[in-house]
């Protein structure tokens, strides 16, 4: 057997494992942006209370006001965080386009969407952030799945067909549990994450006497299904035909993994 071939057998005994956490740049870039914006708005704050403090303006009435802001500037790193602890807790590495997906999916929900207002701003901002929702639950499941079969404590590895199926299911459930938690919200917080005091005849589907909050949620829900399915398709063709799809690998330390090489 050529050096060659020995070569090729020995990438192929490991290519299944990583040598630490996959971290993108893109998604450094994105959480120091946020970490720049959250700064620079203290320093706006610190100044505007400097200037009013001869008009009478107090610190409590500043922050009252920025309140939500930096809340969910906080709330947005937090949830940028979770893809890198998720990698380290469970011992695999995910595909990094995913990793950059999740972020700016993150991003422009929590930050953009709350912080900046781009709910109420851009009518089909909330729309197209469920649709890729969808999409962002197929791959995870994907991705999960793959960590499945990698792993020595199962022992039933799934055919393409149930693995897309699998994908599908549970993006379609973690959408309806999410509209379940708005609706939840809404009864006990009094808050409008349904939209129920909009206007009906705003939106593209349904009548007017069903009222906007089933509407709202049954637009965000078959948006989301759309997204799932079209994950699913994707994902059964590239594993049917023998490639790999938002492929799991396993993290191996640097001494350990070069153990395996020798």
């Amino acid at each position: 057997m050529g050096t060659n071939s020995k070569k090729k057998q020995i990438n192929d005994s490991y290519s299944d494992y990583e040598t630490g956490v996959v971290e993108p740049k893109i998604s450094r870039y994105v959480r120091y942006s946020v970490w720049f914006i959250l700064l620079l708005s203290i320093v706006s704050l610190g100044i505007q209370l400097f200037l009013g403090l001869e008009d009478g303006i107090r610190l409590l009435d500043l922050l009252e006001e920025r309140i939500y802001y930096f809340f969910f500037i906080m709330v947005t790193l937090i949830y940028m965080a979770l893809p890198k602890l998720i990698q380290e807790k469970m011992g695999v590495v995910v595909d990094q386009r995913l990793v950059v997906v999740v972020t700016l999916f993150i991003f422009a929900g929590t930050f953009l969407g709350q912080a900046l207002s781009f709910f109420d701003r851009f009518f089909w901002w909330d729309t197209m952030l469920h649709a890729i929702s969808g999409v962002i639950l197929g791959f995870l499941a994907f991705a999960l799945t793959s960590a499945l079969n990698k792993s020595e404590r199962t022992k039933v590895t799934l055919n393409p067909f149930y693995v897309a199926l699998f994908s599908f299911t549970f993006a379609v459930a973690i959408g309806g549990l999410w509209e379940i938690g708005e609706y939840t919200m809404d009864w006990i917080l009094g808050t409008t994450m349904q939209c129920w005091n909009d206007d009906p005849s705003l939106y593209f589907t349904g009548n007017d006497y069903q009222g906007a909050a089933i509407i709202d949620s049954m637009e965000d829900m078959i948006v989301s299904t759309l997204g799932a399915i079209v994950v699913s398709i994707i994902g059964f063709f590239y594993l049917s035909h023998g490639k790999s799809f938002m492929e799991a690998k396993k993290i191996q330390k640097p001494r350990e993994y070069g153990d395996r090489k020798k």
